[in-house]
């Protein structure tokens, strides 16, 4: 199976991808500075084929050095704080969350050039379709959908 570097790993979502990535055979690097949780046990943390590394995404050269031996890149990480928080907050959650995804972005494109990365999916929350005004949202409907209110969907 391909080996597959996940941002944001002890996060909530990031740690679910992880173990389904885990259970379905990849090997998983793991990297989040643990900002917002601290360092929390998980079950797969002795796992063979996973690695945590403590970091931050956007740190662009780590970014570059991890990604380098993988095929797979999955950008989960963000600065987060709940709805309230973006609301006070929203420059820096902004700001913070632009930095993270041009590193992640820089990184990719040179892992992509000079190592074996060939894929790479962002992740996202569904509040990025707040303003819509059907339910389910189909494949392709984000070009129709109103954009966010929130600054927390905006991102």
């Amino acid at each position: 199976m391909s080996r597959v570097l996940v941002s944001g790993a002890s996060g909530f979502i990031g740690g679910y991808v992880v173990e389904e990535l885990l259970g379905r055979g990849h090997s998983v690097v793991g990297v989040d500075n643990q900002s917002k949780y601290g360092p929390v046990a998980k079950s797969y943390d002795t796992h063979p084929d996973y690695r945590l590394v403590v970091g931050d995404a956007r740190d662009t050269d780590l970014m570059h050095e991890l990604l380098m031996d993988c095929d797979h890149f999955i950008a989960g990480a963000a600065m987060i704080g709940g709805i309230s928080y973006f609301h006070a907050y929203a420059y820096d959650l902004l700001a913070t969350n632009e930095r993270i995804l041009a590193s992640s972005c820089d990184a990719a494109i040179a892992a992509h050039r000079d190592g074996r990365l060939q894929k790479m999916t962002y992740l996202s929350s569904s509040m990025v379709f707040e303003s819509a005004t059907s339910w389910p949202s189909c494949e392709g409907s984000e070009r129709e959908i109103p954009p966010p209110l929130s600054s927390y969907g905006f991102q």
